[in-house]
Protein backbone atom coordinates (compact mmCIF):
# COMPACT_ATOMS: atom_id res chain seq x y z
CA UNK A 1 0.00 0.00 0.00
CA UNK A 2 3.06 2.50 -0.11
CA UNK A 3 3.13 4.76 -2.73
CA UNK A 4 5.28 3.86 -5.99
CA UNK A 5 7.17 6.22 -7.62
CA UNK A 6 5.51 5.44 -10.43
CA UNK A 7 1.60 5.95 -9.13
CA UNK A 8 2.94 9.27 -7.13
CA UNK A 9 3.89 11.56 -10.00
CA UNK A 10 2.72 15.57 -9.87
CA UNK A 11 -0.16 14.88 -12.14
CA UNK A 12 -1.86 12.73 -10.11
CA UNK A 13 -1.74 14.37 -6.91
CA UNK A 14 -4.55 16.70 -6.96
CA UNK A 15 -4.46 20.55 -6.45
CA UNK A 16 -6.08 20.05 -2.98
CA UNK A 17 -3.54 17.49 -1.65
CA UNK A 18 -0.05 19.87 -1.51
CA UNK A 19 2.09 17.81 0.25
CA UNK A 20 5.45 16.65 -0.73
CA UNK A 21 6.16 13.30 -1.39
CA UNK A 22 9.87 13.54 -0.20
CA UNK A 23 10.65 12.75 3.31
CA UNK A 24 12.74 15.58 4.82
CA UNK A 25 13.27 17.16 8.34
CA UNK A 26 10.01 19.29 8.49
CA UNK A 27 7.94 15.42 8.23
CA UNK A 28 10.38 13.96 10.31
CA UNK A 29 9.52 16.35 13.02
CA UNK A 30 5.41 16.13 12.40
CA UNK A 31 5.79 12.21 12.42
CA UNK A 32 7.38 12.27 16.17
CA UNK A 33 4.35 13.34 18.28
CA UNK A 34 2.70 9.76 16.14
CA UNK A 35 5.78 8.16 17.61
CA UNK A 36 5.92 10.15 21.11
CA UNK A 37 2.19 8.87 21.25
CA UNK A 38 2.78 5.33 20.56
CA UNK A 39 5.54 4.96 23.06
CA UNK A 40 3.50 6.07 25.80
CA UNK A 41 0.87 4.25 25.52
CA UNK A 42 2.37 1.48 24.86
CA UNK A 43 4.62 1.92 28.42
CA UNK A 44 1.17 2.55 30.39
CA UNK A 45 -0.62 -0.79 28.71
CA UNK A 46 2.42 -3.25 29.36
CA UNK A 47 2.78 -2.00 32.78
CA UNK A 48 -0.37 -0.92 34.12
CA UNK A 49 -3.35 -1.91 32.32
CA UNK A 50 -2.23 -5.60 31.33
CA UNK A 51 -1.61 -6.84 34.93
CA UNK A 52 -4.93 -5.58 35.81
CA UNK A 53 -6.55 -7.45 32.45
CA UNK A 54 -4.50 -10.21 32.89
CA UNK A 55 -5.37 -13.65 34.94
CA UNK A 56 -2.34 -13.25 36.79
CA UNK A 57 -3.17 -10.48 39.55
CA UNK A 58 -1.11 -9.86 42.54
CA UNK A 59 -1.59 -12.56 45.10
CA UNK A 60 -1.47 -9.23 48.16
CA UNK A 61 -4.65 -7.51 46.32
CA UNK A 62 -7.35 -7.93 48.57
CA UNK A 63 -5.53 -9.89 50.76
CA UNK A 64 -6.65 -12.69 48.84
CA UNK A 65 -4.99 -16.25 48.27
CA UNK A 66 -4.40 -16.63 44.97
CA UNK A 67 -6.30 -19.66 42.99
CA UNK A 68 -3.95 -22.66 42.73
CA UNK A 69 -3.11 -23.88 39.49
CA UNK A 70 -5.12 -27.02 37.75
CA UNK A 71 -4.17 -30.60 39.01
CA UNK A 72 -3.39 -31.81 35.70
CA UNK A 73 -0.97 -28.41 34.77
CA UNK A 74 2.78 -28.75 34.72
CA UNK A 75 5.19 -26.15 36.43
CA UNK A 76 5.52 -23.20 34.63
CA UNK A 77 8.60 -22.98 32.62
CA UNK A 78 10.32 -19.98 31.74
CA UNK A 79 9.01 -20.49 28.23
CA UNK A 80 5.39 -19.80 29.65
CA UNK A 81 7.04 -16.90 31.33
CA UNK A 82 8.88 -15.36 27.90
CA UNK A 83 4.83 -16.07 26.46
CA UNK A 84 3.07 -13.78 28.61
CA UNK A 85 5.55 -11.23 28.37
CA UNK A 86 4.63 -11.48 24.38
CA UNK A 87 1.33 -11.59 25.08
CA UNK A 88 1.54 -8.11 27.31
CA UNK A 89 3.53 -6.63 24.21
CA UNK A 90 1.08 -7.61 21.83
CA UNK A 91 -1.72 -6.18 24.14
CA UNK A 92 -0.12 -3.22 24.64
CA UNK A 93 0.70 -2.74 20.78
CA UNK A 94 -2.61 -3.29 19.63
CA UNK A 95 -3.82 -0.32 22.16
CA UNK A 96 -1.55 2.15 21.97
CA UNK A 97 -1.94 1.79 17.68
CA UNK A 98 -5.25 2.17 17.95
CA UNK A 99 -5.07 5.32 19.73
CA UNK A 100 -2.41 6.27 17.20
CA UNK A 101 -5.01 5.84 14.08
CA UNK A 102 -7.28 7.59 16.04
CA UNK A 103 -5.16 10.50 16.89
CA UNK A 104 -4.44 9.99 12.90
CA UNK A 105 -7.69 10.06 11.78
CA UNK A 106 -8.36 13.47 13.65
CA UNK A 107 -5.32 14.78 12.17
CA UNK A 108 -6.48 14.19 8.37
CA UNK A 109 -9.63 16.06 9.38
CA UNK A 110 -8.16 18.80 11.09
CA UNK A 111 -4.94 18.91 8.70
CA UNK A 112 -2.94 19.17 11.38
CA UNK A 113 0.86 18.34 11.21
CA UNK A 114 2.57 17.49 8.25
CA UNK A 115 0.96 15.47 5.10
CA UNK A 116 3.39 13.26 4.20
CA UNK A 117 4.29 12.20 7.62
CA UNK A 118 0.35 11.59 8.13
CA UNK A 119 0.26 9.60 5.00
CA UNK A 120 3.14 7.21 6.22
CA UNK A 121 2.30 7.37 9.65
CA UNK A 122 -1.17 6.01 8.66
CA UNK A 123 -0.28 3.81 6.35
CA UNK A 124 2.38 2.14 9.15
CA UNK A 125 0.17 2.05 11.60
CA UNK A 126 -2.35 0.37 9.24
CA UNK A 127 -0.76 -2.32 8.51
CA UNK A 128 1.12 -3.18 11.74
CA UNK A 129 -2.58 -3.26 13.32
CA UNK A 130 -3.47 -5.56 10.63
CA UNK A 131 -0.78 -8.25 11.13
CA UNK A 132 -1.51 -8.16 14.54
CA UNK A 133 -5.04 -8.55 14.59
CA UNK A 134 -5.11 -11.56 11.91
CA UNK A 135 -1.70 -13.02 12.50
CA UNK A 136 0.04 -12.30 15.65
CA UNK A 137 -3.27 -12.14 18.44
CA UNK A 138 -5.00 -15.15 16.88
CA UNK A 139 -1.89 -16.90 17.41
CA UNK A 140 -1.13 -16.46 20.74
CA UNK A 141 -4.54 -16.67 21.83
CA UNK A 142 -4.54 -20.32 20.09
CA UNK A 143 -1.22 -20.80 21.73
CA UNK A 144 -2.85 -20.16 25.72
CA UNK A 145 -5.84 -22.66 24.80
CA UNK A 146 -3.52 -25.85 23.53
CA UNK A 147 -0.94 -24.69 26.37
CA UNK A 148 -3.76 -24.72 28.84
CA UNK A 149 -5.05 -27.70 28.18
CA UNK A 150 -1.93 -29.58 29.02
CA UNK A 151 0.16 -29.54 25.52
CA UNK A 152 3.70 -28.29 25.60
CA UNK A 153 5.24 -27.00 22.67
CA UNK A 154 9.06 -27.99 24.02
CA UNK A 155 9.96 -30.80 25.83
CA UNK A 156 10.70 -34.56 26.58
CA UNK A 157 8.01 -35.88 24.78
CA UNK A 158 8.04 -35.52 21.46
CA UNK A 159 4.72 -36.57 20.26
CA UNK A 160 2.70 -34.47 22.91
CA UNK A 161 5.06 -31.52 20.93
CA UNK A 162 4.40 -32.90 17.52
CA UNK A 163 0.46 -32.70 18.79
CA UNK A 164 0.27 -29.44 20.32
CA UNK A 165 2.31 -27.40 17.04
CA UNK A 166 -0.53 -29.91 15.03
CA UNK A 167 -3.36 -28.34 17.01
CA UNK A 168 -1.63 -25.01 16.82
CA UNK A 169 -1.55 -24.93 13.17
CA UNK A 170 -5.23 -26.80 12.60
CA UNK A 171 -6.58 -23.97 15.17
CA UNK A 172 -5.00 -20.94 13.40
CA UNK A 173 -6.18 -22.48 9.84
CA UNK A 174 -9.87 -22.45 11.29
CA UNK A 175 -9.34 -19.22 12.47
CA UNK A 176 -8.14 -17.99 8.40
CA UNK A 177 -11.29 -20.48 7.01
CA UNK A 178 -13.61 -18.96 9.17
CA UNK A 179 -11.97 -15.08 8.95
CA UNK A 180 -12.09 -15.01 4.99
CA UNK A 181 -15.41 -16.87 4.81
CA UNK A 182 -16.92 -13.71 6.53
CA UNK A 183 -15.95 -12.15 3.40
CA UNK A 184 -19.03 -13.57 1.71
CA UNK A 185 -21.41 -11.86 4.02
CA UNK A 186 -19.84 -8.52 2.46
CA UNK A 187 -21.55 -7.04 -0.70
CA UNK A 188 -20.05 -7.70 -4.15
CA UNK A 189 -17.24 -9.54 -2.33
CA UNK A 190 -14.75 -10.59 -4.61
CA UNK A 191 -13.31 -14.17 -4.88
CA UNK A 192 -10.31 -15.31 -3.40
CA UNK A 193 -8.50 -15.19 -6.74
CA UNK A 194 -9.46 -12.00 -7.78
CA UNK A 195 -7.81 -10.80 -4.22
CA UNK A 196 -4.79 -12.13 -4.80
CA UNK A 197 -4.42 -11.11 -9.03
CA UNK A 198 -4.36 -7.50 -7.74
CA UNK A 199 -1.70 -5.74 -6.28
CA UNK A 200 -3.47 -4.77 -2.89
CA UNK A 201 -6.54 -6.97 -3.18
CA UNK A 202 -5.40 -9.33 -0.49
CA UNK A 203 -4.88 -6.49 2.37
CA UNK A 204 -8.14 -4.94 0.80
CA UNK A 205 -9.71 -7.91 1.16
CA UNK A 206 -8.57 -8.55 5.27
CA UNK A 207 -9.20 -4.71 6.22
CA UNK A 208 -12.85 -5.63 4.84
CA UNK A 209 -12.99 -8.52 7.14
CA UNK A 210 -11.48 -6.94 10.01
CA UNK A 211 -14.47 -4.02 9.41
CA UNK A 212 -17.76 -6.32 9.52
CA UNK A 213 -16.12 -8.55 11.89
CA UNK A 214 -15.39 -5.41 14.47
CA UNK A 215 -18.91 -3.90 13.59
CA UNK A 216 -20.68 -7.35 14.46
CA UNK A 217 -18.71 -7.53 17.73
CA UNK A 218 -19.63 -4.06 18.77
CA UNK A 219 -23.78 -4.89 17.66
CA UNK A 220 -23.27 -7.74 20.26
CA UNK A 221 -21.21 -6.16 22.52
CA UNK A 222 -23.83 -3.38 22.50
CA UNK A 223 -26.85 -5.03 23.03
CA UNK A 224 -25.16 -7.06 25.66
CA UNK A 225 -24.36 -3.74 27.41
CA UNK A 226 -27.60 -2.21 26.78
CA UNK A 227 -29.51 -5.44 28.40
CA UNK A 228 -27.26 -5.56 31.12
CA UNK A 229 -27.42 -1.64 32.18
CA UNK A 230 -31.41 -1.83 31.88
CA UNK A 231 -31.18 -5.02 34.34
CA UNK A 232 -28.64 -3.86 36.51
CA UNK A 233 -30.84 -0.70 36.94
CA UNK A 234 -34.52 -1.22 36.72
CA UNK A 235 -34.14 -4.80 37.86
CA UNK A 236 -34.62 -6.55 41.22
CA UNK A 237 -33.29 -4.89 44.07
CA UNK A 238 -30.59 -6.77 45.93
CA UNK A 239 -30.43 -6.84 49.51
CA UNK A 240 -27.54 -4.71 51.31
CA UNK A 241 -24.28 -6.97 51.07
CA UNK A 242 -22.37 -6.04 54.45
CA UNK A 243 -18.94 -6.64 55.16
CA UNK A 244 -19.63 -10.42 57.22
CA UNK A 245 -21.28 -11.33 53.86
CA UNK A 246 -17.90 -10.69 52.33
CA UNK A 247 -15.85 -12.36 55.01
CA UNK A 248 -18.17 -15.36 54.91
CA UNK A 249 -17.34 -15.65 51.39
CA UNK A 250 -13.54 -14.76 51.64
CA UNK A 251 -13.56 -17.54 54.30
CA UNK A 252 -15.24 -20.46 51.98
CA UNK A 253 -13.05 -19.29 49.79
CA UNK A 254 -9.70 -19.91 51.40
CA UNK A 255 -10.87 -23.15 53.11
CA UNK A 256 -11.45 -24.32 49.39
CA UNK A 257 -8.12 -23.42 48.32
CA UNK A 258 -6.49 -25.17 51.46
CA UNK A 259 -8.32 -28.31 51.17
CA UNK A 260 -6.93 -28.18 47.43
CA UNK A 261 -3.65 -27.71 48.78
CA UNK A 262 -3.91 -30.71 50.95
CA UNK A 263 -5.25 -32.78 48.47
CA UNK A 264 -2.21 -31.84 45.67
CA UNK A 265 0.02 -32.65 48.22
CA UNK A 266 -1.10 -36.26 49.08
CA UNK A 267 -1.35 -36.90 45.50
CA UNK A 268 2.19 -35.50 44.81
CA UNK A 269 2.83 -37.98 47.93
CA UNK A 270 1.42 -40.29 46.02
CA UNK A 271 3.65 -40.08 42.88
CA UNK A 272 6.32 -40.32 44.59
CA UNK A 273 5.84 -43.08 46.35
CA UNK A 274 4.68 -44.79 42.77
CA UNK A 275 8.15 -43.36 41.56
CA UNK A 276 10.34 -45.23 44.14
CA UNK A 277 8.57 -48.30 43.77
CA UNK A 278 10.56 -51.21 43.08
CA UNK A 279 9.56 -52.51 38.91
CA UNK A 280 6.87 -55.03 39.19
CA UNK A 281 7.19 -58.18 36.80
CA UNK A 282 5.11 -59.53 34.73
CA UNK A 283 2.96 -61.28 37.18
CA UNK A 284 2.94 -59.07 39.46
CA UNK A 285 1.27 -56.42 37.10
CA UNK A 286 -1.16 -59.09 36.42
CA UNK A 287 -2.85 -59.57 39.29
CA UNK A 288 -2.34 -55.89 40.06
CA UNK A 289 -4.23 -55.34 36.48
CA UNK A 290 -7.45 -57.58 38.05
CA UNK A 291 -7.31 -57.06 41.41
CA UNK A 292 -6.55 -53.10 41.49
CA UNK A 293 -4.21 -51.09 42.67
CA UNK A 294 -5.29 -49.06 46.27
CA UNK A 295 -2.52 -46.15 45.49
CA UNK A 296 -3.92 -45.98 41.55
CA UNK A 297 -7.58 -46.03 43.52
CA UNK A 298 -6.64 -43.42 45.41
CA UNK A 299 -5.02 -41.38 42.90
CA UNK A 300 -7.81 -41.10 40.78
CA UNK A 301 -10.25 -40.12 43.51
CA UNK A 302 -7.89 -37.18 44.64
CA UNK A 303 -8.10 -35.78 40.97
CA UNK A 304 -11.21 -36.21 41.05
CA UNK A 305 -11.89 -34.31 44.39
CA UNK A 306 -9.11 -31.80 42.96
CA UNK A 307 -10.87 -31.00 39.92
CA UNK A 308 -14.33 -30.56 42.08
CA UNK A 309 -12.94 -28.54 44.46
CA UNK A 310 -11.07 -26.33 41.56
CA UNK A 311 -14.40 -25.70 40.34
CA UNK A 312 -15.95 -24.52 43.49
CA UNK A 313 -13.20 -22.26 44.33
CA UNK A 314 -13.53 -21.01 40.51
CA UNK A 315 -17.24 -20.46 41.30
CA UNK A 316 -16.29 -18.64 44.51
CA UNK A 317 -13.94 -15.72 43.46
CA UNK A 318 -16.95 -15.40 41.22
CA UNK A 319 -19.42 -14.18 43.77
CA UNK A 320 -17.15 -12.92 45.62
CA UNK A 321 -16.30 -10.24 42.93
CA UNK A 322 -19.92 -9.46 42.23
CA UNK A 323 -20.29 -9.38 46.27
CA UNK A 324 -17.20 -6.74 46.17
CA UNK A 325 -18.66 -4.82 43.18
CA UNK A 326 -22.18 -4.56 45.01
CA UNK A 327 -20.68 -3.82 47.90
CA UNK A 328 -18.41 -0.72 46.47
CA UNK A 329 -21.87 0.54 44.21
CA UNK A 330 -23.69 0.56 47.95
CA UNK A 331 -21.07 2.36 49.65
CA UNK A 332 -20.47 4.76 46.48
CA UNK A 333 -24.20 5.25 46.73
CA UNK A 334 -24.01 7.12 49.89
CA UNK A 335 -21.50 10.07 48.36
CA UNK A 336 -22.43 13.47 46.58
CA UNK A 337 -20.51 11.29 43.67
CA UNK A 338 -22.38 8.73 43.89
CA UNK A 339 -25.75 9.77 43.55
CA UNK A 340 -24.60 11.97 40.41
CA UNK A 341 -23.29 8.18 38.98
CA UNK A 342 -26.87 6.60 40.21
CA UNK A 343 -28.41 9.93 37.99
CA UNK A 344 -25.95 8.86 34.84
CA UNK A 345 -27.03 5.37 35.21
CA UNK A 346 -30.70 5.88 35.25
CA UNK A 347 -30.19 7.95 32.36
CA UNK A 348 -28.54 6.00 30.32
CA UNK A 349 -30.49 3.00 30.93
CA UNK A 350 -33.47 5.16 29.54
CA UNK A 351 -31.13 5.58 26.48
CA UNK A 352 -30.70 1.85 25.79
CA UNK A 353 -33.91 1.21 26.59
CA UNK A 354 -34.90 3.97 23.65
CA UNK A 355 -32.27 2.79 21.60
CA UNK A 356 -33.62 -0.19 21.46
CA UNK A 357 -37.11 0.98 21.10
CA UNK A 358 -35.63 2.49 18.01
CA UNK A 359 -33.78 -0.06 16.86
CA UNK A 360 -36.71 -2.59 16.93
CA UNK A 361 -38.78 0.21 15.03
CA UNK A 362 -36.13 0.62 12.28
CA UNK A 363 -36.28 -3.44 11.35
CA UNK A 364 -39.88 -3.36 11.48
CA UNK A 365 -40.02 -0.49 9.18
CA UNK A 366 -37.10 -2.31 6.28
CA UNK A 367 -39.34 -5.60 6.47
CA UNK A 368 -42.36 -4.10 5.95
CA UNK A 369 -41.15 -1.35 3.55
CA UNK A 370 -38.83 -0.16 1.01
CA UNK A 371 -37.00 1.90 3.14
CA UNK A 372 -33.24 2.04 2.75
CA UNK A 373 -32.12 3.37 5.50
CA UNK A 374 -32.12 4.87 9.30
CA UNK A 375 -33.39 8.44 9.78
CA UNK A 376 -30.90 10.05 10.88
CA UNK A 377 -33.66 12.03 13.24
CA UNK A 378 -34.82 8.46 14.97
CA UNK A 379 -31.81 9.09 17.92
CA UNK A 380 -31.99 12.16 19.18
CA UNK A 381 -28.21 12.14 21.07
CA UNK A 382 -27.19 10.83 16.99
CA UNK A 383 -28.71 13.55 15.58
CA UNK A 384 -27.98 16.24 17.60
CA UNK A 385 -23.85 15.00 17.30
CA UNK A 386 -24.34 14.83 13.68
CA UNK A 387 -25.92 18.16 13.22
CA UNK A 388 -23.17 19.68 15.22
CA UNK A 389 -20.80 17.65 13.12
CA UNK A 390 -22.53 19.07 9.93
CA UNK A 391 -22.24 22.79 11.28
CA UNK A 392 -18.34 22.40 11.34
CA UNK A 393 -17.97 20.70 7.78
CA UNK A 394 -21.67 21.80 5.76
CA UNK A 395 -20.77 19.73 3.16
CA UNK A 396 -21.13 16.89 5.30
CA UNK A 397 -24.30 14.62 4.57
CA UNK A 398 -26.14 14.83 7.87
CA UNK A 399 -27.76 11.42 7.27
CA UNK A 400 -24.66 9.14 6.88
CA UNK A 401 -22.88 11.23 9.64
CA UNK A 402 -26.17 10.17 12.02
CA UNK A 403 -25.05 6.26 11.03
CA UNK A 404 -21.52 6.86 11.51
CA UNK A 405 -22.21 8.50 14.88
CA UNK A 406 -24.66 5.83 16.09
CA UNK A 407 -21.50 3.41 15.60
CA UNK A 408 -19.40 5.10 17.53
CA UNK A 409 -21.70 5.61 20.20
CA UNK A 410 -21.86 1.73 20.70
CA UNK A 411 -18.26 1.68 22.04
CA UNK A 412 -19.35 4.67 24.41
CA UNK A 413 -22.27 2.65 25.50
CA UNK A 414 -20.08 -0.39 26.41
CA UNK A 415 -17.63 1.74 28.53
CA UNK A 416 -20.50 3.27 30.29
CA UNK A 417 -21.79 0.39 30.80
CA UNK A 418 -18.93 -1.91 31.99
CA UNK A 419 -19.44 -2.51 35.35
CA UNK A 420 -22.86 -3.87 34.73
CA UNK A 421 -21.60 -5.73 32.02
CA UNK A 422 -19.36 -7.73 34.03
CA UNK A 423 -21.86 -8.06 36.87
CA UNK A 424 -24.21 -9.86 33.51
CA UNK A 425 -20.98 -11.81 32.68
CA UNK A 426 -20.31 -13.40 35.97
CA UNK A 427 -23.91 -14.28 36.71
CA UNK A 428 -23.65 -16.18 33.31
CA UNK A 429 -20.58 -17.87 33.60
CA UNK A 430 -21.73 -19.27 36.95
CA UNK A 431 -23.41 -21.98 34.42
CA UNK A 432 -20.37 -22.14 32.26
CA UNK A 433 -17.30 -21.99 34.43
CA UNK A 434 -14.72 -23.06 31.25
CA UNK A 435 -16.16 -20.32 29.28
CA UNK A 436 -15.24 -17.82 32.14
CA UNK A 437 -11.96 -19.67 32.54
CA UNK A 438 -11.06 -19.44 29.01
CA UNK A 439 -12.37 -15.84 28.77
CA UNK A 440 -9.98 -14.93 31.87
CA UNK A 441 -6.96 -16.24 30.09
CA UNK A 442 -6.76 -14.36 27.19
CA UNK A 443 -8.80 -11.45 28.46
CA UNK A 444 -6.10 -8.96 27.84
CA UNK A 445 -6.17 -10.17 23.75
CA UNK A 446 -9.75 -10.42 23.49
CA UNK A 447 -9.71 -6.47 24.70
CA UNK A 448 -6.83 -5.85 22.19
CA UNK A 449 -8.75 -7.38 19.89
CA UNK A 450 -11.78 -5.80 20.05
CA UNK A 451 -10.18 -2.57 20.24
CA UNK A 452 -8.42 -2.78 16.94
CA UNK A 453 -11.15 -4.38 14.97
CA UNK A 454 -13.36 -1.43 16.61
CA UNK A 455 -11.12 1.46 15.07
CA UNK A 456 -10.18 -0.12 12.11
CA UNK A 457 -14.33 -0.42 11.40
CA UNK A 458 -14.68 3.28 12.84
CA UNK A 459 -12.41 4.08 9.72
CA UNK A 460 -13.45 2.00 7.17
CA UNK A 461 -17.14 4.06 8.02
CA UNK A 462 -15.87 7.13 8.45
CA UNK A 463 -14.01 6.83 4.87
CA UNK A 464 -16.55 7.48 2.49
CA UNK A 465 -18.48 10.48 4.55
CA UNK A 466 -15.54 12.98 4.68
CA UNK A 467 -14.78 15.85 2.39
CA UNK A 468 -12.63 15.03 -0.25
CA UNK A 469 -9.48 16.79 0.23
CA UNK A 470 -9.72 14.51 3.28
CA UNK A 471 -11.08 11.04 1.92
CA UNK A 472 -8.45 10.49 -0.35
CA UNK A 473 -5.89 10.66 1.81
CA UNK A 474 -7.43 8.46 4.41
CA UNK A 475 -8.61 6.30 0.65
CA UNK A 476 -4.48 5.81 0.25
CA UNK A 477 -4.31 3.60 3.68
CA UNK A 478 -7.50 2.26 3.65
CA UNK A 479 -8.50 1.30 -0.47
CA UNK A 480 -12.12 1.97 -1.42
CA UNK A 481 -13.81 -0.91 0.79
CA UNK A 482 -17.14 -2.71 0.41
CA UNK A 483 -18.66 -1.19 3.90
CA UNK A 484 -21.22 1.29 3.09
CA UNK A 485 -22.51 3.21 5.61
CA UNK A 486 -26.51 2.33 4.85
CA UNK A 487 -25.46 -1.79 4.65
CA UNK A 488 -23.22 -1.22 8.06
CA UNK A 489 -26.16 0.08 9.31
CA UNK A 490 -28.51 -2.24 8.46
CA UNK A 491 -26.27 -5.30 9.69
CA UNK A 492 -25.81 -3.32 12.82
CA UNK A 493 -28.93 -3.43 13.67
CA UNK A 494 -29.78 -7.05 13.15
CA UNK A 495 -26.75 -8.09 15.20
CA UNK A 496 -27.73 -5.72 18.10
CA UNK A 497 -31.34 -6.73 18.23
CA UNK A 498 -29.96 -10.61 18.47
CA UNK A 499 -28.03 -10.02 21.06
CA UNK A 500 -30.11 -7.79 22.91
CA UNK A 501 -32.78 -10.64 22.59
CA UNK A 502 -30.22 -13.76 23.44
CA UNK A 503 -29.06 -11.32 26.98
CA UNK A 504 -32.60 -10.98 27.92
CA UNK A 505 -33.42 -14.47 27.14
CA UNK A 506 -30.46 -15.88 29.16
CA UNK A 507 -31.34 -13.63 32.14
CA UNK A 508 -35.06 -14.99 32.24
CA UNK A 509 -33.79 -18.74 31.43
CA UNK A 510 -31.25 -18.28 34.28
CA UNK A 511 -33.76 -16.82 36.71
CA UNK A 512 -36.08 -19.92 36.57
CA UNK A 513 -33.39 -22.30 36.39
CA UNK A 514 -31.49 -21.36 39.65
CA UNK A 515 -34.87 -19.56 41.12
CA UNK A 516 -34.79 -15.85 41.79
CA UNK A 517 -33.59 -15.76 45.12
CA UNK A 518 -30.09 -17.09 44.50
CA UNK A 519 -29.73 -14.94 40.73
CA UNK A 520 -30.65 -11.97 42.96
CA UNK A 521 -29.05 -12.72 46.36
CA UNK A 522 -26.01 -14.10 44.96
CA UNK A 523 -26.33 -16.78 47.90
CA UNK A 524 -25.18 -19.78 46.31
CA UNK A 525 -21.78 -21.41 46.85
CA UNK A 526 -21.23 -19.66 50.48
CA UNK A 527 -19.89 -22.74 51.88
CA UNK A 528 -17.57 -25.22 50.39
CA UNK A 529 -20.73 -27.87 51.00
CA UNK A 530 -20.25 -31.42 50.50
CA UNK A 531 -16.65 -31.67 50.91
CA UNK A 532 -14.20 -31.49 54.00
CA UNK A 533 -10.75 -31.87 54.41
CA UNK A 534 -11.05 -35.18 55.89
CA UNK A 535 -12.78 -36.74 52.43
Amino acid sequence: MLPTPAEDCDECVPAYMPHSTQFGTKAALSITPFLATFACLTFIAYRKVYPLLSSTPPRSQHGDKGLPRPATSPPEPAAQHIARRIAAITFSSTIALSAVLTELLLCEISNSFNATARNIALQATVVSLLGLLVVAIPLLGISSVVSKSGYKFRGEGKSRVRLAWLLEIVGYAVFLFGFWAIGALLPASPSITESISSSDGLFQACLDRLGITGVSLMALLSGFASVSAIWQTFGPRTRLVAETDINRKQAGLDATVDMIAEKKGRLRALLRKSADAPTQGFWGRTVGSIRGNTDTQEKQTLEMETSGLETMASSLETSLTILRARRADQLRATTAWGRMSLVFSYVFSCYCVYRICTTTVNIGRRLLSSVPATSPHTDPVTATIALFARHVYPSLDQASWAQQISFLLSGAMLLASFSAVTQTFHLFARFMPRVLHATKTNFALLISQISGMYVISSALMLRGMMPKEVGSVINSALGAGLLEPAWVQRWFDGFFMLAVVVTGLGIFLGRQISGAAIWEEDSNYDEPVGLSKES
